[in-house]
């Protein structure tokens, strides 16, 4: 049902977008073809770059069986790691399915880049986002080492990400100033900075932004983890 409801909404994407150049060839300097692209290829990197498994660990906190990790001879960073690349290997291909499906029921006109380089800054841009996005989620789930009410701060940060990190619209349509802004937050690197490089239509240099944004989310999620088992207590039989 996630995923079907995934589909339904790429399809109201491109229905909005394709009603958009009904009349026009391009619009905020894309052409068609360039935007249906980056449609398509954000909802390859979303599956990518979206944690799932995170969220698990908010309710293992609430429950105490967060302490077997803890007894456990492993890294609890790289063991969760190692879940979510678990992950990924069913929704990406589950993704490249759907897209496949659209492809074959509206053959849209698509920009398929030939520029090797392209596709390896991609690799780099989309592996770097994933683990931003990983460790900002997993930042949200340890809140609950303070409280129980874990819902709406993620609940937020999920309606914050589908505005503003670029899966709707590619983000430098926005007036420029709002654009420069939003390149300060981790958002745009979760979804609009990779494909937007590997369309050429964004500068290598935001690999610069998703670096630093990498090196807070990780140093934040760990210092919150850090502070919160020596916190934490729990009762049970």
């Amino acid at each position: 049902m996630w995923r079907f409801r995934l589909l339904v909404q790429l399809l109201i994407i491109y229905m909005l977008w394709n009603g958009v150049f009904a009349h026009t060839d391009t619009i905020f300097g894309y052409s068609k073809q360039y935007m249906m692209s980056y449609i398509l290829g954000v909802t390859v990197v979303s599956a990518i770059t979206t944690t799932m498994r995170t969220t698990d660990i908010a309710g293992d906190v609430l429950k105490g069986t967060v302490v077997n990790y803890l007894i456990k001879p492993i890294s609890f960073f790289k063991y969760l790691l190692a879940k979510e690349a678990a992950d990924k290997l069913i929704h990406v291909p589950l993704a490249i399915f759907e897209i496949g499906l659209l492809l074959v029921f509206f053959h849209p006109l698509l920009y398929i880049p030939s520029n090797i380089p392209l596709y390896l800054l991609f690799f780099l841009s989309v592996s770097m986002g994933w683990c931003i996005s990983f460790f900002i989620s997993l930042s949200l789930s340890f809140i609950a080492f303070w409280t129980t009410e874990i819902w709406a701060p993620r609940f937020i940060f999920t309606v914050v990400v589908s505005f503003v990190a670029g899966s709707l619209f590619p983000l430098d349509i926005l007036p420029k100033p709002l654009y420069i802004v939003l390149l300060a937050t981790p958002f745009p690197y979760f979804f609009y900075a990779p494909t937007a490089i590997v369309l050429g239509k964004a500068p290598w240099t935001l690999l610069i932004g998703s670096g630093i944004w990498l090196i807070i989310s990780f140093t934040l999620a760990r210092f919150i983890w850090q502070k919160g088992i020596k916190e934490f207590s729990f009762y049970g039989i």
